[in-house]
């Protein structure tokens, strides 16, 4: 489960600091269960797939051939030419074109909000920018507008490039590429959500989902056919020509079959194994996406798919130091130097986890939390599905911890395994609870309200006052305590992010750190001389904080995917963070910290 050797330099010096600290190269670690929601067949039975933020090509028996591990962020559109030779993917800032044979990359640039992409019947890459649907040379990087006219919210192309659905204010056209002219072209209701066009075999029809209806667009006919039912029909749910006179929709394991040319259902609903995104392809082929792929048969869609592959994770958001061991996963602890996973609990729709030591604290959706401590379990008092409770905050120690959901927060000792106190919003006089940290002794709860600033709510009595003042307007969104009390919030001001530090029963920070992105996470080394913090940036989304003086000694990390799993081990000497490095496979990274 470890890559072969560390990955990618993040060794750093400091500046101005008040004791010298390095990071090391980080320790890269892969765990399996990425997610795949995307897919482009290839001749030959290829297949390219996403895994994360990475684009993976599969052969016919889904064995990984190739991998691009360059995009930052999760793949948004993915596309192979009708030839097979190039595999284009888009993120949430930039899109590449890669050759399927070389791996090399073909082309690349930035991406916007609205951006999208497929491939012309001929190979060139199609871009909707602005828009319009641009035609790029990949050879000569040579522009041509197509269409859209700056009009243009949203493309679909068809595999063989032929076909285009587009999606404009009021109608959505299926046009002809190789000559830009419009098919035919149907009305939708100005309450529309986003557009999935799914192509016939054929290429005579599409089958057009919008979020609030479906309908058949055809070659030939002049007007839309609507799909009966497909108000229904979800933008996340699937579907799948089985051939040119019929396709299948399905979502959540269930499906139905529909008449290509009527639109009406055909037979009873179908129950089918896969509970996931299911993207057909040529010669009957249909894939199962989720957090495996597998190949399913078509004329026995309810068998379990065969093959089927868990790729790796890119990402992990469950982790811990256990025995000076990483352990992480997706809602695992998985041992990273042996692949074994630990039992800490229950882990059924696992909500939360937070760590301190060695201590591992988890949160489910039945309430249920749990303490992992020197091998044993402990199971606090059930606190019930009344509240949803979906936040988790430790002491220092790791003995408390405070639970939280919108209507409500609890107060938990996890020596005694008992519910301390519950508290609500009314009883805080708040419109609600956004979330809330035990104080080092246990005696109180800071909370973080709909508006506002962070309260201090003492357990005892029920008293409530303003914990430290913020900037007016500033909007809290994260905190931490270290062991000496030093609190550290993390707060948005106008589109920009913040880090606050307070000393002990101070109103007013001592330190005000500013950042370009988004402060992710917050966690204070176990002696509390130490902040570690991660934000969206994208060079070095990793900081360390001196919390004596506020300076920051370190920065690190081209992340693969933004992350919230940041823990420190028990010693204080190393540092894990819940994703790979960008350009290479993994999905945990693990740094020595040296002081």
């Amino acid at each position: 489960m470890r890559t072969p050797a560390l990955i990618l330099s993040a060794a750093l010096a400091l500046s101005g600091a008040a004791s010298a600290l390095t990071l090391s190269k980080p320790t890269v670690y892969t765990v399996p269960g990425a997610d795949s929601h995307l897919a482009a067949f290839l001749p030959g039975g290829a297949v390219a797939v996403d895994a994360d933020n990475a684009v993976l090509l599969l052969d016919q028996n889904l064995k990984t051939v190739r991998g691009w591990y360059g995009l930052q962020g999760s793949v948004r559109a993915l596309s192979a030419s009708p030839d097979g030779a190039r595999v284009a993917a888009l993120s949430r800032d930039r899109w590449v074109v890669w050759d399927a044979r070389t791996g090399q990359e073909v082309r690349s640039g930035k991406a916007g909000p609205d951006t999208t992409l497929g491939f012309t019947a001929d190979g060139a890459l199609l871009l909707l920018e602005g828009g319009t649907l641009d035609r790029l040379d990949l050879t000569s990087g040579a522009r041509t507008e197509l269409l859209g006219d700056g009009e243009a919210y949203d493309v679909r192309v068809s595999a063989d490039g032929t076909r285009a659905a587009v999606i404009y204010d009021s109608r959505v056209d299926l046009v002809s590429l190789p000559d830009g002219k419009v098919v035919t072209s149907g009305e939708i209701s100005d309450d529309w959500d986003g557009l999935e066009a799914t192509f016939s075999p054929d290429g005579q029809a599409a089958v057009i989902r919008t979020g609030s209806a479906a309908l058949i667009l055809r070659a030939g006919q002049d007007t839309a056919t609507e799909v009966e039912g497909g108000e229904d029909f979800s933008l996340d749910g699937s579907v799948v020509f089985l051939n040119p006179a019929q396709f299948l929709y399905a979502e959540y394991g269930e499906g139905q079959l529909f008449d290509a040319q009527t639109g009406e259902p055909v037979g009873d609903a179908l129950e089918l194994d896969s509970l996931d995104t299911l993207v057909g392809g040529p010669d009957g082929q249909v894939l199962s996406l989720g957090g495996s792929v597998g190949r399913l048969n078509l004329s026995a869609l309810d068998a379990p798919a065969r093959p089927r592959v868990t790729l790796p994770s890119a990402n992990a958001w469950s982790g811990a130091f256990i025995g000076g061991v990483p352990h992480a996963g997706l809602g695992d602890f998985i041992n990273l130097k042996t692949g074994k996973a630990l039992n800490v609990g229950n882990r059924e729709r696992l909500y939360a986890t937070e760590t301190q030591g060695e201590q591992v604290w988890t949160l489910n959706a039945s309430g249920t939390v749990n303490v992992y401590r020197a091998g044993k379990i402990v199971k606090v008092a059930a606190l019930g599905s009344k509240v949803e409770y979906e936040t988790l905050h430790t002491s220092p120690d790791g003995r408390y911890a405070a639970v939280s959901g919108y209507e409500g927060l609890a107060l938990l000792d996890g020596q005694t395994a008992k519910v301390v106190k519950q508290f609500t919003p009314a009883q805080l006089k708040v419109k609600d609870i956004h979330d809330a940290l035990p104080t080092p002794d246990g005696k109180a709860v800071l909370v973080i309200p709909h508006e506002g600033n962070p309260l201090r709510v003492d357990v005892a009595t029920g008293k409530v006052q303003a914990a430290v003042n913020l900037p007016a307007d500033a909007s809290a969104e994260e905190f931490q305590q270290s062991r000496g009390g030093t609190l550290a919030v993390a707060y948005s001001l106008d589109d920009t992010s913040f880090v606050a530090l307070f000393k002990p029963g101070a109103a007013t920070p001592f330190k005000t750190l500013k950042f370009a992105t988004a402060v992710r996470t917050l966690r204070f080394s176990p002696d509390g001389k130490l902040l570690a913090l991660l934000t969206g940036d994208a060079q070095n989304a990793l900081q360390v904080v001196d919390t004596a003086s506020g300076s920051v000694l370190a920065r690190a990390g081209q992340f693969s995917l933004r992350t919230s799993l940041l823990t420190w081990s028990a010693s204080g000497a190393q540092l894990m963070v819940g994703a790979g490095q960008q350009g290479q496979p993994g999905s945990v990274s693990v740094y020595d910290v040296k002081r």
